[in-house]
């Protein structure tokens, strides 16, 4: 019974694939007309002793090369030969246009957004579209070494014309599109979201609607991504801080409430203490001096803040103002927390630590702690790095 469905799945499969099927036809014709030729001078001509010459034969006339080392004798043999001359000639002709079908049918569905990306892995998801998102892609990709336009995706419903205005830059060459909802699950398939390593989910510039009907269309994607993909690490930008607790339900790893942002901005800058211009230095990539986080060896996990700064005070050019907990992916550090806690004997302890887990947040920062903080697993050193700062491969982030 197996068998036979295996049959019938790979008979589908040929019906389905017309690639494989010119192929197939295509190797058909050259073992028929090897063995016709086989047939007819064997015993008759000393160039077709074996199958294989007359396998070579057919192989030289067909693809119209034609060395000319093995010729049929016999009248029908020459015949039979005109035949397969004309044969190879219709064939490759086929074949060369099919190719050419292909790869323009190919160049249209990048064109248009409609390629599959189901088989890509560990590339970088984003969703949404901005206003003036070249520049905004642009930091995206630099703050993001790790991905090139290669391995990222954008997924949104944007014109043509701005996709195109995109593509026209060469600092982006290479990048993939997928046009579509972010919020449909076939659209998320096609971006390969099963094997993606990060997602970023914008606010989009593009759906219809005020500020609520944008921010639901938020949530609504990172409910689905992490369904999809409980592995990624999720970002997303929400303009309500009401939808705020709503992202963290959903277990997204990292939320940027951009207008609440914004109006802190403004309001530090009516102040007069200048702390705009500070947060701005930070932030900047043409900074002498940013704000980063950093990795820093195992083995001081468990030990205390005083420590990591004996550690890293050698650096000159860092300076540490505190500690990132609870980094990467928010739902695989809950279970791991989970599972130590059930690992206590203890029942009277057992309903805090599980109700600790619960309350975990992701990137919880943690600014200027006592010396005597004990460091965590999955904890970042946050750092004022100077520009001649180049962290060894044990510590760079």
């Amino acid at each position: 019974m197996n068998t036979r469905k295996r049959y019938k799945r790979f008979l589908v499969f040929i019906k389905t694939s017309p690639g494989l099927k010119i192929i197939l036809f295509f190797v058909g014709v050259i073992f028929l007309s090897s063995f016709i030729v086989f047939i007819i001078e064997r015993n008759r001509n000393e160039g077709f002793v074996s199958f294989f010459d007359s396998l070579w034969w057919t192989i030289v006339t067909i693809s119209t090369v034609g060395y000319g080392d093995r010729l049929p004798n016999t009248i029908p043999g020459r015949i039979f030969a005109i035949l397969t001359i004309f044969l190879g000639v219709a064939m490759m002709g086929t074949i060369t246009g099919r190719i050419a079908s292909m790869l323009m049918e190919r160049q249209m569905k990048e064109e248009k957004g409609l390629m599959d990306y189901k088989t890509m892995s560990g590339h970088f998801i984003v969703c949404g579209w901005k206003q003036e998102m070249n520049s905004v892609l642009r930091e995206i990709l630099i703050r993001n070494p790790e991905h090139d336009p290669s391995t990222t995706i954008l997924v949104n419903r944007a014109p043509v014309e701005e996709i195109n205005s995109i593509r026209s830059d060469p600092f982006f060459k290479g990048i993939h599109y997928v046009h579509g909802d972010f919020i449909e699950e076939p659209v998320l398939k096609r971006a390969g979201i099963r094997g993606a390593s990060k997602i970023l989910v914008m606010a989009d510039y593009h759906t219809e609607g005020d500020l609520q009907q944008i921010d639901s269309k938020t949530v609504m994607a990172v409910m689905s991504i992490k369904n999809m993909n409980k592995k990624a690490y999720v970002c997303a930008e929400i303009l309500d801080t009401k939808f705020e607790k709503y992202l963290k339900i959903s277990h997204c790893d990292e939320v940027l409430l951009s207008r609440e942002f914004s109006r802190f901005m403004l309001a530090s800058a009516s102040s007069g203490e200048g702390l705009s211009h500070v947060v701005k230095s930070l932030l900047s990539k043409h900074s002498t001096a940013r704000i980063k986080t950093i990795d820093f060896p195992e083995s001081l996990v468990g030990k205390t803040y005083e420590q990591l700064l004996e550690h890293f005070r050698k650096n000159q050019t860092l300076q540490l103002v505190g500690l990132l907990e609870n980094t990467g992916n928010i739902m695989l550090r809950k279970k791991e927390a989970l599972r130590e806690a059930q690992k206590n004997p203890d029942i009277s302890k057992l309903v805090p630590e599980l109700r600790n887990v619960k309350t975990l947040i992701a990137n919880e920062p943690i600014i200027n702690p006592p010396l005597d903080y004990g460091i965590k697993r999955y904890t970042k050193a946050i750092a004022i790095c100077g520009t001649t700062f180049s962290p060894s491969p044990e510590n760079a982030s």
